[in-house]
């Protein structure tokens, strides 16, 4: 199959990202991990609302297809993770049902903070799979509307906006309204669909406006300086940062939640179009994004993601030896599991859903 360029490299930079923040180097309080999860989805959004768009443009959707393709994506691998993680720990003596079940119907997200234990790490992670499977339910009712001439296609425009006007709205509201929060809801900003919503309606955004985003001039200068881009989106995570007197960390938590994680998460955006639709082959960049081991993290980035969590538990032994658990454990997963099921799902596809 025909690749996207530069696409892998992206997805090695956010799963670097996350290792780095889970293996709790002190980046003066920036939450890096959280940073990564945030370019998948906005990676993730691109993907996935270019290619039902396509499939309607070509009138070639289908709910089946889409479904089934998701599934062959994410359940296998994800669930070995769980079934592995699940029976070492009760080897272990320290399994706890009431941790793990969430994850098991991917309502994480949804996670009271306040019914954590230390045993919740194991599945932590998970929050970013079931904000991912909610966004696949929830896109693909609405082209089914769209396929179904219910809802028009300039309303996609509409429904992402609103999404980047309403998400950071929620962030604050449940900052400043936490006692009347249910418990499922209090301290889950960055973790609850609606709170991170935005990140995905950018990724449509930029797929729906590709070609006006292109003619701005704002853009075509921060493709020419894309440093200014990251350099933003360190200035913004920032806000949230130790450094910050205590006197001014409320007021700033605010703007970040209201204004600075949107914008991040634009810039994102700028820096996903720009690599893919802009960037030189010979530029450093994209040499760096399109180089044989970006390329192949990048495409084990899944198995990464899902087995670096029990990797870096607070286990007694050293981070090198972590790593090399990481490698092992993805190679093992992509080669065994993943891989072998999305041959399969394609080959099905292919066959009976196309």
């Amino acid at each position: 199959m025909k690749r996207i360029p530069s696409l892998d490299g992206l997805r090695c930079i956010s799963i670097l990202l996350v290792i780095i923040g889970h293996s709790r180097f002190n980046l003066y309080g920036i939450n890096i991990a959280n940073l990564g999860v945030r370019i998948f989805f906005v990676i993730s959004s691109f993907l996935i609302i270019g290619l039902l768009l396509n499939d309607l443009e070509r009138n070639r959707f289908s709910i089946k297809r889409f479904y089934f393709k998701r599934i062959m994506r994410t359940f296998p691998a994800f669930y070995f993770y769980l079934f592995f993680t699940g029976a070492f720990l009760y080897s272990i003596n320290i399994f706890e049902w009431e941790q793990f079940w969430r994850s098991i119907f991917y309502i994480e997200n949804y996670h009271p903070r306040n019914n954590w234990t230390k045993v919740q790490w194991f599945v932590g992670h998970s929050w970013s799979l079931a904000v991912e499977e909610q966004f696949y339910i929830i896109s693909s009712l609405i082209f089914i509307l769209l396929q179904k001439n219910l809802l028009q296609k300039k309303s996609l425009n509409k429904i992402f906006y609103f999404t980047i006007i309403i998400s950071p709205l929620l962030r604050v509201s449940y900052i400043f309204f936490k006692e009347c929060l249910p418990d499922f809801l209090i301290l889950s900003n960055g973790r609850s669909f609606e709170t991170v919503a935005d990140a995905l309606a950018i990724g449509g955004i930029i797929v729906l406006n590709k070609d006006k985003i292109k003619s701005f001039r704002i853009f075509k200068y921060l493709c020419k300086n894309i440093i200014y881009c990251v350099l933003l989106i360190i200035l913004v995570e920032l806000l949230r940062s130790y450094l910050i007197p205590e006197e001014y960390s409320f007021k700033l938590k605010v703007v970040y939640n209201l204004f600075g994680q949107t914008v991040g998460n634009i810039m994102i955006g700028i820096i996903i179009l720009d690599v893919i639709e802009f960037e030189p082959k010979t530029s450093i960049v994209s040499k760096l994004l399109n180089n044989k081991l970006s390329i192949k993290i990048g495409l084990l980035s899944y198995s990464i993601y899902l087995w670096q969590q029990v990797w870096l538990y607070n286990w007694e032994i050293h981070l090198v030896y972590k790593y090399f658990g990481i490698i092992f454990s993805a190679l093992v997963s992509y080669y065994m599991i993943e891989r072998p099921f999305l041959n399969f799902r394609d080959k099905i596809s292919n066959k009976y859903l196309s």
